[in-house]
């Protein structure tokens, strides 16, 4: 295997790239990437790039990439930008539905803004430089959203997100609006509104504050399975009150504790401690998404 370093910037340009633990297709599935997506790409090995997404590593296809100078990041990262809040969506390449399609979106990707909306349609500049249509009701600006996402009304608004998806199926690696692992339900449901928790399970254990035996659950905390001594986790779930939670096991489904009939091993709160040092962002403070250091954050 011939392997070339490679320190640069790239963004995403499908709606969802898989991330695998080696270059190769038959490689485990590790995550997803979404559109828009800014990442630090490592080395290459064939036509597979090695990339750094916020907290975690693997490798992707470089069709999925297009790469970016230090200074076309920056330029990327200050451009205003929409983001998809359907949970799918179309680029055409015509304001009518007929004509040929470009892309697909997913929630949660990103698209550059062209300033141009017309009779329900919104031009939108794709990360591979093409442009085409959008529904303007399936799109929001993406800097009002992110700073719109006040932590008042979170809980609610991540557990109705996350049952919403009952049904969808699960994938190891999962961490899109069509697959999900039980990690990657919790992390993308944050994600949408606007907080950024590491991938993995055992990670987002050590996020927030630790509930200890006794005490009582609130909607939206993350409740942990697996063994207590030594203690590993091995699923997640967010809990939504009266006993019950929402979490991806086979597909995204809703069990009470008692039914599911697994202990729980750890809890953690994450609202409460967004930006605190408590392994939770906001997605506004983010540098892989906006340009911090002129923001003066």
């Amino acid at each position: 295997m011939i392997l070339e370093t490679l320190l640069t910037w790239a963004v995403v340009t499908l709606s969802s790239s898989f991330m695998r633990s080696a270059p190769d297709y038959e490689a485990p599935l590790d995550n997803q990437l979404l559109m828009g997506e800014l990442v630090q790409t490592l080395e290459t090995s064939r036509y597979w790039v090695k990339v750094q997404a916020n907290d975690y590593t693997g490798w992707v296809t470089e069709l999925g990439l297009k790469s970016l100078t230090d200074e076309e990041k920056n330029s990327y990262l200050d451009a205003p930008k929409w983001i998809c809040v359907s949970v799918s969506a179309t680029v055409w390449a015509e304001r009518a539905e007929n004509s040929p399609v470009l892309s697909e979106l997913s929630m949660g990707d990103l698209v550059r803004q062209t300033g141009v909306q017309k009779g329900g349609w919104t031009k939108v500049l794709l990360p591979d430089g093409r442009s085409g249509w959008v529904l303007s009701h399936q799109l929001m600006d993406f800097r009002s959203w992110a700073a719109s996402r006040a932590e008042n009304n979170l809980a609610r608004e991540i557990c109705n997100l996350a049952c919403s998806f009952a049904g969808v199926p699960y994938m190891w690696g999962g961490n899109s609006a069509k697959y999900f692992d039980c990690s990657g339900l919790v992390q993308f449901c944050y994600f949408i509104n606007g907080i950024i928790l590491p991938r993995n399970a055992s990670q987002q254990a050590r996020c927030g504050i630790s509930l200890g035996e006794g005490r009582s659950y609130e909607p939206g905390d993350l409740l942990f399975f697996g063994s207590r001594e030594p203690l590993k986790i091995s699923h997640v779930g967010i809990y939504l009150g009266d006993g019950r939670f929402v979490h991806s096991s086979q597909m995204v489904r809703i069990n009470t504790l008692e039914e599911y009939g697994r202990e729980v091993v750890a809890a953690c709160r994450i609202l409460g401690t967004i930006d605190k040092g408590k392994g939770a962002f906001s997605v506004i403070r983010s540098p892989y998404y906006f340009n911090t250091t002129e923001n003066g954050k």
